[in-house]
């Protein structure tokens, strides 16, 4: 869970690319579901890939 601001993220970036591993299926803000959406807080729910590329975890057994 992280505290995110738009306008701060685009004054950072300047509008240059970055690398993005986040995929986009598992994010959630707070109340975006509603009219009355806050935009304050960003939910990641990342899946990471590692056990499909390497010999361990449980789809490996």
């Amino acid at each position: 869970v992280v505290k995110w601001n738009v306008d701060a993220a685009i004054k950072f970036y300047n509008g240059d690319q970055s690398a993005q591993y986040v995929v986009d299926r598992h994010i959630n803000a707070t109340h975006s579901e509603t009219l009355f959406a806050d935009g304050q807080w960003l939910c990641v729910g990342c899946k990471f890939s590692k056990d499909r590329f390497l010999p361990v975890g449980p789809l490996h057994a």
